[in-house]
């Protein structure tokens, strides 16, 4: 909750409601005074600046996450942020994991080059080219290294797989 909006709204609203109360205050009877009508209007735009300054976060308290004045959220993103993630080594993808062929999803093992289903070549997880069963093992021919020591040029997977014609 930002208060300098909210309290601009407020005093916005009990100033719409002195201007619409000032007809009877002065004159002793209700008439419509041009006093009266700029209270009319005044009391919506006090309402709705006092729903802006409760919904905006407070620069100097908030984050995004705690718009409504939660000082503790900003304080636990501050402590979270500087804490730098360590990768996990079990969560890792295995090079011996089964991969699924990108044409019809059938499961392939790690040692076999073509799709058991429809015989086309597995591409290589490190570069995107086309894997060859080269001196008995599943090898990426230009480097002519297994799938797990590939040392080709890292390219895009979109840009290898579009160059070689594949939808």
């Amino acid at each position: 909750m930002n208060r300098s909006i909210a309290l601009l709204g407020v005093a916005l609203v009990l100033l719409g409601i002195a201007f619409i109360a000032s007809p009877e205050a002065l004159n002793g009877a209700e008439t419509v005074t041009p006093l009266l009508e700029i209270g009319i209007f005044v009391l919506p735009v006090g309402l709705t600046t006092v729903l802006w300054g409760a919904s905006s976060p407070d620069p100097r308290l908030t984050t995004v996450r705690g718009v409504f004045g939660n000082p503790d959220e900003a304080l636990l993103s501050r402590m979270l942020e500087g804490t730098p993630r360590s990768i996990d080594v079990r969560y890792l993808p295995n090079p011996r994991e089964p991969v699924n062929c990108r044409h019809c999803y059938t499961l392939i093992p790690w040692n076999v080059a073509e799709c058991p289903r429809c015989a086309r070549r597995r591409d290589c997880r490190a570069c995107g080219k086309s894997l060859y069963f080269v001196t008995g093992a599943v090898r990426c021919l230009p480097c002519v290294r297994d799938e797990t020591f590939c040392n080709c040029p890292k390219v895009k997977r979109g840009v290898a797989l579009g160059a070689r014609g594949h939808p």
